[in-house]
């Protein structure tokens, strides 16, 4: 009979956002309760004639994310702010790093040539901490360190 139970070799081995750093620009982000990083193919559909199949035609990509945390300061909102009042697209840079205290192994990406697609000024809610949700484009990706298999 096979056996349902995850080894602890495996179990250590598994991920933990609370082991993860975030810095934007150079400064740690103390307060991120969040993160996500997406890349996604842009893919045409060519239709072929004498073919009853489509076929798909890779185009690039696209980037995009959103980091969520506690807000402590309105820095990054004003940054979102000031470029969208300007037209100013401003340099940004994030790095993200993962480490596996069990194994000692981690991950790290750099996130560039981002671009803030929303800015929300203001959230409140009378029992509640305020929380900053910063969605943002980027165009350069690049793994630091991988974890292998």
């Amino acid at each position: 009979m096979a056996s349902n139970k995850l080894p602890a070799a495996v179990l250590n081995k598994i991920l933990k956002g609370g082991n993860a750093q975030i810095w934007f620009n150079g400064l740690e982000i103390m307060t991120a309760q969040k993160f996500e990083l997406k890349m996604s193919g842009n893919v045409e559909t060519i239709e072929v004639i004498g073919s009853m199949s489509d076929y798909s035609l890779y185009n690039g990509w696209s980037g995009s994310g959103t980091l969520e945390r506690l807000k402590t300061d309105s820095s990054i909102v004003k940054l979102i702010v000031d470029a969208f009042m300007s037209g100013v697209t401003p340099e940004c840079e994030m790095v993200v790093l993962v480490d596996n205290p069990s194994t000692g192994q981690r991950e790290r990406c750099r996130i560039g040539t981002i671009t803030f697609t929303e800015a929300t000024i203001m959230t409140l809610d009378k029992r509640a901490t305020i929380n900053e949700s910063i969605p943002f484009n980027f165009s350069d990706f690049e793994f630091l360190e991988t974890i292998a298999a």
